[in-house]
């Protein structure tokens, strides 16, 4: 992004994924549609506020932000850590407190491309027995779902558990406009071609996930959680997603603590 000489069609691309006209964009944001056209076609230079008052209204996403500031000649204004970069320990440590404090529910971290940060032992647990390529060179937590070497033939009702995961990945591909998240898209909608023709029941206020652990048919909601007012580019991609028993014999079969 930062061998455009504007920042321009970056921004001109935003607005419209946002489904905005110049005029929709003026009115939530004060700047007139002169200097919006004058910004996109690159006529007027627009101010290191400008950007991010405009990037904050579409609500592009930090990297993009950082592409579009680079674009337009300015340093990037949010760092990209890693996650074991000293200065993330406070993150690192919240991120244990949740997976322990949530124990013996399953949780997951994972980043906006499904790839697996961090995990607690049931979540474990519940991928006992799965392919091994699916564990090696790091973990995709969609790929090890959908993928018929993974968890699909122990998923009850799987077509519409798969048809929910993907409609959620398409959901954060709208947001990101990722293309190695549209990649993975194409690739688990090949292992779930029915999902694509599948209607929702209506009788469930939540869709649950029913997995079969060990001959007994588990039954889970789930929750995902996020860090709020995230100034990292790597901490806003982070999801934490949580698995809650929604009945009798799955809490009782996670409180024995099989993995232990």
């Amino acid at each position: 992004m930062s061998t455009r000489t504007h920042a321009g069609p970056l921004l001109r691309e935003w607005r419209t994924r946002r489904r905005l006209s110049q005029l929709d964009l003026s009115t939530r944001t004060g700047v007139s549609t002169r200097h919006l056209s004058c910004v996109e076609t690159g006529r007027s230079k627009p101010s290191r506020e400008l950007l991010l008052h405009l990037a904050s209204d579409l609500d592009v996403p930090l990297r993009v932000s950082n592409d579009l500031l680079l674009a337009a000649g300015f340093a990037p204004v949010y760092a990209e850590r890693a996650i074991d970069d000293e200065a993330m320990t406070p993150i690192r440590e919240v991120i244990e407190l949740i997976l322990n404090g949530n124990d013996p529910n399953p949780t997951t971290v994972i980043d906006r491309r499904w790839n697996l940060i961090n995990a607690n032992a049931p979540a474990f647990w519940l991928c006992a027995d799965v392919a091994q390529h699916l564990l090696e060179d790091g973990i995709n937590v969609a790929r090890l779902t959908l993928h018929p070497d993974g968890l699909a033939g122990r998923i009850s009702d799987f077509d519409a558990f798969a048809a929910q995961l993907l409609s959620h990945m398409r959901h954060t591909l709208a947001a990101t406009h990722d293309p190695e998240l549209s990649a993975l898209i194409a690739e688990c909608s090949e292992y779930a071609p029915g999902a694509e023709h599948t209607m929702m029941r209506g009788d469930e206020i939540v869709l649950p996930m029913r997995i079969n652990i060990g001959g007994d048919v588990l039954s889970f909601l789930s929750t995902v959680t996020a860090f709020g007012a995230a100034r990292d580019v790597t901490v806003a991609d982070l999801s934490i997603e949580t698995l809650y028993p929604t009945n009798d014999a799955t809490r009782t079969a996670l409180q024995s603590r099989p993995w232990t």
